[in-house]
Protein backbone atom coordinates (compact mmCIF):
# COMPACT_ATOMS: atom_id res chain seq x y z
CA UNK A 1 0.00 0.00 0.00
CA UNK A 2 2.37 2.80 0.74
CA UNK A 3 4.44 1.30 -2.09
CA UNK A 4 1.18 2.34 -4.25
CA UNK A 5 1.35 6.07 -2.30
CA UNK A 6 4.60 7.12 -3.01
CA UNK A 7 4.50 5.70 -6.69
CA UNK A 8 1.67 8.09 -6.95
CA UNK A 9 2.36 11.86 -8.51
CA UNK A 10 2.24 14.66 -5.87
CA UNK A 11 -0.97 16.09 -6.95
CA UNK A 12 -2.80 12.74 -7.13
CA UNK A 13 -1.56 12.57 -3.55
CA UNK A 14 -3.32 15.12 -2.31
CA UNK A 15 -6.56 14.74 -4.08
CA UNK A 16 -6.96 11.21 -2.99
CA UNK A 17 -5.58 12.39 0.66
CA UNK A 18 -8.57 15.06 0.53
CA UNK A 19 -11.36 12.36 -0.46
CA UNK A 20 -9.54 9.89 2.07
CA UNK A 21 -9.62 11.98 5.06
CA UNK A 22 -13.23 13.26 3.94
CA UNK A 23 -14.53 9.67 3.66
CA UNK A 24 -12.89 8.87 6.98
CA UNK A 25 -14.76 11.81 8.58
CA UNK A 26 -18.06 11.17 6.95
CA UNK A 27 -18.28 7.24 8.10
CA UNK A 28 -16.92 8.47 11.58
CA UNK A 29 -19.94 11.16 11.61
CA UNK A 30 -22.19 8.36 10.13
CA UNK A 31 -21.45 6.31 13.33
CA UNK A 32 -21.94 8.90 15.88
CA UNK A 33 -25.17 9.99 14.64
CA UNK A 34 -25.77 6.19 14.47
CA UNK A 35 -25.20 5.84 18.40
CA UNK A 36 -26.66 9.25 19.37
CA UNK A 37 -23.89 11.43 19.46
CA UNK A 38 -23.57 13.24 16.16
CA UNK A 39 -27.02 13.83 15.59
CA UNK A 40 -26.72 17.66 15.72
CA UNK A 41 -25.03 19.71 13.13
CA UNK A 42 -22.66 21.83 13.58
CA UNK A 43 -22.33 25.01 11.81
CA UNK A 44 -19.51 27.64 10.88
CA UNK A 45 -20.13 30.72 11.93
CA UNK A 46 -19.35 32.20 8.35
CA UNK A 47 -20.99 35.22 6.67
CA UNK A 48 -20.98 36.74 3.20
CA UNK A 49 -22.83 38.66 0.76
CA UNK A 50 -25.11 36.69 -1.49
CA UNK A 51 -27.99 34.78 -1.19
CA UNK A 52 -29.66 33.37 1.81
CA UNK A 53 -28.03 30.02 2.39
CA UNK A 54 -30.04 29.56 6.03
CA UNK A 55 -32.67 27.70 6.73
CA UNK A 56 -35.28 27.76 9.26
CA UNK A 57 -34.43 24.32 9.38
CA UNK A 58 -31.27 25.35 10.85
CA UNK A 59 -29.05 23.18 8.48
CA UNK A 60 -26.60 26.40 6.46
CA UNK A 61 -24.66 26.14 3.48
CA UNK A 62 -21.26 25.50 5.92
CA UNK A 63 -21.77 22.35 8.06
CA UNK A 64 -19.78 19.94 9.05
CA UNK A 65 -21.51 17.64 6.84
CA UNK A 66 -22.16 19.87 3.75
CA UNK A 67 -17.94 20.39 3.99
CA UNK A 68 -17.03 16.95 4.41
CA UNK A 69 -19.57 16.35 1.09
CA UNK A 70 -17.59 18.77 -0.43
CA UNK A 71 -13.96 17.78 0.10
CA UNK A 72 -15.28 14.28 -0.58
CA UNK A 73 -16.58 14.85 -3.76
CA UNK A 74 -13.87 17.20 -4.73
CA UNK A 75 -10.95 14.60 -3.46
CA UNK A 76 -12.23 11.42 -4.99
CA UNK A 77 -13.55 13.06 -8.28
CA UNK A 78 -10.41 15.08 -8.47
CA UNK A 79 -8.36 12.21 -8.10
CA UNK A 80 -9.84 10.16 -10.40
CA UNK A 81 -9.96 12.78 -12.97
CA UNK A 82 -6.45 13.58 -12.57
CA UNK A 83 -5.21 9.74 -12.86
CA UNK A 84 -7.59 9.23 -16.30
CA UNK A 85 -5.02 12.16 -17.64
CA UNK A 86 -6.90 15.23 -17.97
CA UNK A 87 -4.91 17.79 -17.40
CA UNK A 88 -4.37 20.10 -13.59
CA UNK A 89 -6.49 23.21 -14.25
CA UNK A 90 -9.12 21.09 -16.05
CA UNK A 91 -9.48 18.74 -13.15
CA UNK A 92 -9.55 21.46 -10.34
CA UNK A 93 -12.52 22.60 -12.27
CA UNK A 94 -14.34 19.52 -12.61
CA UNK A 95 -13.73 18.55 -8.86
CA UNK A 96 -14.49 21.54 -7.58
CA UNK A 97 -17.79 21.87 -9.21
CA UNK A 98 -18.53 18.13 -8.04
CA UNK A 99 -17.80 19.00 -4.80
CA UNK A 100 -19.96 21.96 -4.82
CA UNK A 101 -22.82 19.79 -5.97
CA UNK A 102 -22.78 17.58 -3.45
CA UNK A 103 -22.76 19.99 -0.88
CA UNK A 104 -25.64 21.68 -1.94
CA UNK A 105 -27.09 17.79 -2.18
CA UNK A 106 -26.12 17.42 0.76
CA UNK A 107 -28.19 20.43 2.22
CA UNK A 108 -31.15 19.29 0.42
CA UNK A 109 -31.03 15.76 1.78
CA UNK A 110 -30.52 17.28 5.10
CA UNK A 111 -33.48 19.68 4.98
CA UNK A 112 -35.84 16.90 3.51
CA UNK A 113 -34.77 14.93 6.76
CA UNK A 114 -35.62 17.54 9.11
CA UNK A 115 -39.03 18.00 7.66
CA UNK A 116 -40.17 14.48 8.27
CA UNK A 117 -39.43 15.21 12.36
CA UNK A 118 -42.47 15.53 14.30
CA UNK A 119 -42.98 17.54 17.45
CA UNK A 120 -44.56 14.82 19.20
CA UNK A 121 -46.70 17.57 21.35
CA UNK A 122 -50.44 16.90 20.96
CA UNK A 123 -53.14 19.64 21.26
CA UNK A 124 -56.07 18.10 23.00
CA UNK A 125 -58.22 21.44 21.97
CA UNK A 126 -57.78 20.08 18.37
CA UNK A 127 -60.17 17.11 19.44
CA UNK A 128 -63.16 19.30 20.44
CA UNK A 129 -65.98 18.48 18.69
CA UNK A 130 -64.56 14.96 17.80
CA UNK A 131 -66.72 11.69 18.27
CA UNK A 132 -64.83 9.43 21.19
CA UNK A 133 -65.50 5.75 22.72
CA UNK A 134 -65.74 5.29 26.64
CA UNK A 135 -62.81 3.03 27.27
CA UNK A 136 -63.59 3.26 31.45
CA UNK A 137 -66.92 3.96 32.87
CA UNK A 138 -67.90 8.16 33.13
CA UNK A 139 -69.77 9.05 36.26
CA UNK A 140 -72.51 11.28 35.23
CA UNK A 141 -71.13 14.29 38.19
CA UNK A 142 -69.66 17.52 38.59
CA UNK A 143 -66.64 16.51 40.42
CA UNK A 144 -63.50 16.23 39.28
CA UNK A 145 -63.56 12.15 39.43
CA UNK A 146 -63.87 10.51 35.94
CA UNK A 147 -62.94 7.89 33.23
CA UNK A 148 -61.32 7.41 30.21
CA UNK A 149 -62.08 8.21 26.90
CA UNK A 150 -60.13 7.04 23.39
CA UNK A 151 -59.79 9.44 21.01
CA UNK A 152 -57.86 9.85 17.65
CA UNK A 153 -55.40 13.25 18.29
CA UNK A 154 -53.97 14.36 15.35
CA UNK A 155 -53.80 10.97 13.92
CA UNK A 156 -53.54 8.90 17.04
CA UNK A 157 -55.54 6.62 18.96
CA UNK A 158 -55.48 8.34 22.73
CA UNK A 159 -56.53 7.51 26.02
CA UNK A 160 -57.69 10.24 27.89
CA UNK A 161 -59.05 11.22 30.84
CA UNK A 162 -62.99 12.51 30.73
CA UNK A 163 -65.28 13.97 32.70
CA UNK A 164 -69.21 14.36 31.81
CA UNK A 165 -70.78 17.57 33.86
CA UNK A 166 -74.37 16.79 33.07
CA UNK A 167 -75.52 13.72 35.00
CA UNK A 168 -76.20 10.06 34.04
CA UNK A 169 -73.17 7.78 34.14
CA UNK A 170 -71.35 6.50 30.30
CA UNK A 171 -70.37 3.27 30.21
CA UNK A 172 -67.82 1.79 28.21
CA UNK A 173 -68.22 1.33 24.86
CA UNK A 174 -70.58 3.88 24.49
CA UNK A 175 -69.86 6.83 21.58
CA UNK A 176 -69.25 10.49 23.27
CA UNK A 177 -68.48 13.72 21.86
CA UNK A 178 -66.05 15.94 23.14
CA UNK A 179 -67.40 19.89 24.33
CA UNK A 180 -64.46 21.08 25.93
CA UNK A 181 -60.90 20.20 27.27
CA UNK A 182 -60.08 21.37 30.93
CA UNK A 183 -56.71 21.57 32.91
CA UNK A 184 -55.01 21.04 29.49
CA UNK A 185 -55.53 17.13 29.32
CA UNK A 186 -59.18 16.14 30.32
CA UNK A 187 -61.87 16.50 28.56
CA UNK A 188 -65.57 17.61 28.98
CA UNK A 189 -67.75 14.81 27.02
CA UNK A 190 -71.94 14.26 26.31
CA UNK A 191 -73.04 11.53 25.20
CA UNK A 192 -74.41 10.46 21.82
CA UNK A 193 -77.94 9.05 21.20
Amino acid sequence: MTTWWQSLPTDLQIFYGIGSIALLFTVVQMLLTLIGLGGEAVDLDLEFDGPDTQHSSGIGLFSTQTISAFLLGFGWVGGLTRASGMGLALTVVVAFVVGVALMFLMVYMLRGLLRLQSKGNLDYSSAIGEEAVVYVTIPGSNNDEGGQIQVMIQGRLKTASARKASAGALKPGDKVKIVAVTNASTFVVEGLT
